[in-house]
């Protein structure tokens, strides 16, 4: 199976990207986009301190993913190497893409998130910071993102994809 999953911090452009993906002929799939299908007011937990709850909802939609057909895969910022899907993702024939990209490029892009408003800012930035080593960990491949606009971004996620699938 040829297939890549994009994660990374919230903000760091997994959607946009994803979006972008499906425009040059990519099955994709963006786990937020299927979550809030399910459950409209789902996000509305993390911000009411039931973020357990959230991500049950997030690791059954994960496990729906790997399921079904998809070329490339946008998941939530929680996406890593701790999260209750780890297992589940590490299992399948999907290699992770890191985007990379530093809290000060994030932070005015997350201000509306619901962990942001729910933890503040000094607290979202120490969430963002405990997150990198995981994404790290879980990643096959890190794209950094700083700096750079969206097609010089995908070119770099399509060299990726050329390289292992071709």
């Amino acid at each position: 199976m040829r297939r890549l999953g994009l994660i990374g911090f919230s903000g760091s452009g997994k959607s946009s990207l994803a979006a972008f993906a499906s425009k040059n002929g990519f099955k994709t799939v963006d786990s937020d986009s299927l979550i809030e299908a399910e459950d409209p007011t789902a996000f509305e937990l993390l911000e009411n301190g039931r973020e357990d709850d959230f991500r049950t909802l997030e690791t059954s939609v994960i496990s729906g993913i790997l399921k079904s057909d998809f070329d490339l895969a946008a998941f939530g910022g929680g996406v890593h190497f701790a999260h209750p899907a780890w297992k589940e993702i590490y299992e399948s024939p999907l290699k992770l893409v890191y985007l990379r990209s530093s809290f000060e490029n994030l932070a005015g892009r997350s201000e509306e998130r619901p962990l942001c408003k729910k933890l503040g800012p000094e607290g979202y930035e120490k969430l963002f910071r405990s997150r990198c080593p995981l994404y790290e960990k879980a990643a096959a491949f890190i794209v950094e993102t700083d700096g750079r606009g969206l097609s010089e971004i995908w070119s770099e996620i399509e060299e990726i994809w050329n390289s292992l699938f071709q």
